[in-house]
């Protein structure tokens, strides 16, 4: 008989609990499984894809500078960086330790650079710019240590004539977070390059282009197999400036040495053939990103090259705002031709004495010698005479109160006084003794080149002022004419041109017999004012603004010297020296 087996109670126990915890563990591996598989599998895959599949963004190459005959001024060339992919990179502490003697970067300042730009670690990510021939062999050979590091072509920024029309021109740069905030275009992020002065930043959107980019296979070590997606980046639209580059040249050649702008334009087109700025700078250290050195030297420079003086900075116009007193004196018939002012050397105003620049007075003027011989008495009773109010009327007549249109950014719109104005900046009123300054152009007036260069432009065409441009036309990267900028009317003057001729009378007489006698050509007839204002702060600056011919206007300019001494000594001679320059080529 055989014998029965019996599972002791406490053994099936043990069994059953076994039983339950390999069941357990089952089903927590099946629900693992399905976590993994079912709903982060879509992740999971992405991962993968990323992992084998590298996105390369291509800068579009931007559009290229000519001058107005078609020669170029700014182009591009080729530039090899060094970049980091951040998703692609182990260990990024020992990769920076071994990228830094190659690229002259501390391994913190690479690791800063990493991230500065991490909000996507799929992008690469740029460190080194600019890199050598032996750099880039180096980096080529130790690829299987260097992953993540990847070389990149970009377009770089390559200004021919290096200063030639720099503050002109502008510069480009790495945008900052702060531009990257303020700005309305979704194409930009981090890193791209765009323009940060001068016609580089006006016009940055027609010449950025459009940025293409690829999509490559890579291998373990990160080395591209093939290429499966490739979007061709879209140059940027070309320019052609209305600038002359050898007259640029040439005036740049006036002022060397010298602080100060030089306008040199069409009055009844506004194209500006020279806009001439000294001292300039090489936009071609901003190409990249500028050392810290050259930006030190260039941003601490007690005579500011960086600085636009033609439309961002403003001074005391002196005497050449006598222009805008005569107008508001004939038109409010307040002087005629036939009146004359005893010129003793001195004009008294109760206790006040303003002294003329002529100690021993001029004598008896009429207007046309007045003008002519710059004699501040004669326009003292002028200002006297018009009181403050008539001479607002008439500066805002001429578009002082309003910004100049001009394609540059930053334009400066100076100080157009008032009495509205005093009261505001000063709490105090408006005194007799503030006409007399107004009248000379001294006192709370302040000015830019720009301002006075349109005032000059008025007086040539007898009322017209027409918007001031640097670009003349814009084209396609195919050779496509995209746009052709035409004349446009920024404002008519609304006074006589019976007022318009005599004040160019007077101008002219400037010339032939009076204070602009230095700006005298045998080869043409000028006509134009100088201006010697005072300056608190150093040497007096000095003006010199005219056009030519006489008979009939085909050019005007705007000569400022900063700290330069006298008008007609310093300013006149440049001003006869440009203008001839123009009309022999």
């Amino acid at each position: 008989m055989k014998e029965s087996y019996h599972i002791p109670s406490e053994v099936a126990q043990r069994i059953n609990w076994v039983l339950i915890c390999i069941v357990i563990s089952f089903l927590f591996l099946v629900i693992n499984l399905w976590h993994l598989q079912i709903i982060r599998g879509i992740e999971f895959q992405e991962r993968v894809v990323k992992n084998c599949i590298r996105s390369l963004v291509e800068e579009a190459p931007r559009g290229q500078i000519y001058d107005t005959h078609g020669e170029l001024l700014v182009n591009n060339r080729p530039n090899v960086i060094v970049s980091i992919i951040p998703a692609e990179v182990d260990n990024l502490e020992e990769l920076s330790h071994r990228l830094s003697p190659l690229t002259n970067l501390t391994s913190e300042e690479i690791i800063q650079k990493i991230n500065k730009n991490i909000d996507n670690p799929y992008r690469a990510v740029k460190i080194f710019n600019d890199c050598p021939q032996n750099t880039i062999i180096e980096i080529e050979e130790r690829k299987d240590k260097l992953k993540g590091v990847v070389l990149e072509v970009y377009p770089r920024r390559n200004y021919l004539y290096r200063e030639l029309a720099a503050n002109c021109l502008g510069y480009v740069g790495e945008i900052d977070k702060q531009e990257l905030e303020k700005s309305k275009d979704s194409s930009l992020q981090g890193g791209d390059i765009i323009g940060k002065t001068g016609l580089e930043k006006y016009y940055d959107k027609i010449l950025r282009g459009e940025k293409g980019g690829k999509e490559v296979e890579v291998d373990a070590l990160g080395r591209e197999i093939t290429t499966l997606l490739w979007k061709k980046p879209v140059p940027g639209n070309d320019l052609i400036l209305t600038i002359d580059k050898d007259l640029q040249a040439y005036g740049e050649e006036l002022l060397a040495g010298k602080k100060g702008s030089l306008i040199l334009s069409n009055p009844y087109t506004g194209e500006i053939l020279a806009l001439i700025n000294q001292p300039s700078f090489n936009p071609n250290l901003f190409a990249n990103i500028i050392s810290y050195e050259d930006w030190q030297r260039l941003s601490t420079d007690p005579d500011y090259p960086l600085i636009n003086r033609a439309v961002q900075t403003t001074y005391p116009p002196g005497s050449t705002f006598k222009i805008v007193t005569s107008l508001a004196a004939l038109e409010e018939g307040v002087t005629n031709r036939t009146r004359t002012i005893y010129c003793s050397g001195k004009f008294t105003l109760k206790d006040q004495v303003f002294a003329c620049w002529k100690e021993w007075g001029h004598g008896s003027l009429n207007f046309v010698d007045a003008l002519a011989q710059s004699c501040n008495v004669y326009f003292y009773n002028l200002g006297k005479e018009l009181g403050i109010d008539k001479m607002e009327k008439y500066m805002h007549k001429l578009g002082l109160s309003e910004k100049m249109g001009i394609d540059l950014p930053e334009v400066s719109s100076g100080i157009i006084p008032s009495v509205e104005w005093k009261r505001r900046e000063f709490n105090e009123m408006w005194f007799p003794g503030d006409d007399i300054n107004l009248s000379i152009g001294q006192g709370f007036l302040l000015l830019s080149p720009l301002q006075m260069h349109s005032i000059i432009c008025a007086t040539a065409t007898e009322g017209l002022i027409y918007r001031l441009h640097l670009v003349r036309k814009i084209f396609s990267s195919e050779g496509q004419l995209v746009q052709e900028i035409q004349p446009e009317l920024f404002r008519q003057v609304d006074i006589s041109r019976k007022t318009f001729q005599l004040v160019k009378e007077g101008l002219r007489a400037t010339i032939v017999k009076g204070t602009g006698w230095r700006a005298n050509s045998s080869e043409i007839s000028i006509a134009g004012k100088t201006g010697t204002a005072q300056n608190p702060h150093g040497e007096n600056h000095a003006w010199f603004v005219g056009f030519a011919p006489y008979e009939d206007p085909e050019v005007c300019v705007t000569i400022f010297l900063e700290n330069g001494g006298e008008g007609g000594e310093v300013a006149a001679p440049l001003g006869r020296a440009i203008l001839e320059q123009y009309f022999k080529m």
